[in-house]
């Protein structure tokens, strides 16, 4: 079996959920490494896919490396700010890792969110790169290749 890139991972679940419902808006997707802060995006190895449908927000969750289980409905209400990321995206998160670190931000992290940043109306999707408490989270536009702390 070959080795799925990031974007490959959520271009499977994005197909799946879009056979069911095709007006879904990707919202996020969000990876995690389980072996805690990590140095190489290949080590993120389980990611949960969210989306928006109307008044609803649906959660795809990764059940085995590239494979989803069923959608489940989220109990929450969607925030109106959210911009939905229009997919597919040209940048894959191995990419974006070797932006941040050609702009100094070699820190360790634990998980990484596609997403377009909240409260920007002209922000492109953007990875970021986070879950290590002991730096500020870093973030990768994947059209304009600009990193920066976040915050």
């Amino acid at each position: 079996m070959a080795i799925l890139s990031f974007n490959g991972r959520v271009d499977i679940a994005v197909e799946r959920l879009r056979a069911k419902f095709p007006d879904a808006q990707l919202l996020e997707a969000v990876g995690k490494a389980s072996a805690g802060l990590i140095e190489h995006p290949s080590a993120i190895d389980h990611l949960h896919v969210v989306f928006r449908r109307g008044d609803t927000m649906l959660l795809v969750e990764e059940t085995g490396y590239g494979q989803f289980g069923n959608a489940i409905e989220l109990e929450v209400e969607v925030p109106q700010t959210s911009a939905s990321v229009a997919w597919p995206i040209e940048m894959d998160l191995p990419d974006a890792d070797r932006l941040k670190e050609q702009f100094g931000y070699s820190d360790p992290y634990a998980s990484v969110a596609l997403r377009v940043p909240q409260g920007l109306t002209w922000a492109n999707a953007s990875f970021v790169f986070g879950g290590n408490p002991q730096c500020p989270d870093v973030v990768v536009d994947t059209v304009t290749g600009a990193v920066r702390a976040a915050g």
